[in-house]
């Protein structure tokens, strides 16, 4: 299964160059691009009535800090919920971000629930984590960066594996950035659905109705994990794609088609152990509002695969 594209030029200052494949731009060009800019702005003016809201959105709105949306994936029926995720404006689908700007919006994370396991997972948890980790609100607008662009974001190296820990210099290192949407491509290089283990974040629950799955995600083809973004998805969000079962992106792990994920960039601090063996920073996708994956010589949605 090889995407047959190139890999894309004009690397940053400094960026490791070679004759692997790189994660490909968000957006194909020629006659299989099925995203394009304009039709993603079309898509964003469609977002409120997907969800029954009222319109009047902005997609090149950028602000600091944002309320709440009032969309709430976890209150939709799956056919709502995957047009109203793919009605969702993506900046730069064809002309990535190289870095992460801090005036993009970040809104406020709702507060939900999963039968009795509240927004704060266990008692005792670090509560403003999983707050972020356990979010169903969807995001207005998502900005396209490329790969590097996730690795080379600052944080607090010296910081607790709990945030509830962290000096308020600490905390104002990641806050520019924590919250906002954020879609990326890359190569899967691992795939690890969590049924078998349990989480503080999803009030100790196994199965896979109750545990996230890790995605281990690289930037270029032939990389390996210790170069990984994790992206993940969440029990709250996944019970409401029907389609989002590990053996469909199963395929896809270790191949050079790309997968492209969507969703709110969160820094989780619990994993500090894991750097330099199953990631190379603690900035993730998490959660995943939406997975594409190059199929048939076109971007296809998880949701759609056969």
């Amino acid at each position: 299964m090889s995407n047959g594209r190139k890999p894309r030029g004009g690397s940053r200052p400094g960026r490791r160059t070679s004759d692997r494949r790189r994660a490909p731009s968000a957006a194909r060009t020629g006659s299989g691009h099925s995203t394009r800019v304009n039709g993603a702005v079309t898509a964003a003016a469609l977002l409120p009535l997907a969800l029954g809201i009222s319109a009047g959105l902005n997609p090149n709105a950028l602000s600091v800090a944002a309320p709440p949306t009032s969309a709430d994936a976890a209150a939709l029926e799956p056919a709502a919920l995957i047009a109203a995720d793919k009605a969702i404006a993506r900046a730069g689908i064809n002309n990535p971000a190289s870095e992460v700007l801090e005036t993009w919006s970040k809104p406020a994370p709702n507060k939900s629930k999963l039968g009795s396991c509240g927004w704060y997972g266990s008692e005792g948890a670090d509560k403003e984590t999983n707050l972020r980790k356990n979010r169903t609100d969807l995001p207005t607008q998502y900005h396209t960066v490329e790969f590097s662009a996730l690795t080379d974001l600052q944080w607090p190296r010296e910081a607790s594996t709990r945030r509830d820990r962290w000096t308020s210099d600490q905390l104002k290192v990641i806050a520019p950035y924590e919250g906002e949407a954020i879609t990326v491509t890359g190569f899967i290089v691992a795939l690890r659905p969590q049924a078998n283990n349990s989480e503080a974040t999803n009030c100790g629950e196994g199965g896979e109705a109750n545990t996230d799955w890790h995605i281990a995600l690289v930037g270029e083809f032939g990389d390996k994990e210790p170069e990984a973004v994790v992206v993940e998805t969440t029990p709250r969000i996944k019970r409401h794609h029907p389609n989002w079962a590990p053996e469909k992106l199963k395929p896809y792990v270790g191949q050079p088609d790309s997968v492209r994920v969507s969703g709110y960039l969160l820094f989780d601090p619990v994993h500090k152990g894991h750097l330099g063996k199953y990631r190379k920073t603690l900035w993730e996708i998490h959660p995943i509002h939406r997975i594409e994956v190059w199929h048939g010589g076109r971007w296809t949605d998880l949701d759609d695969l056969p």
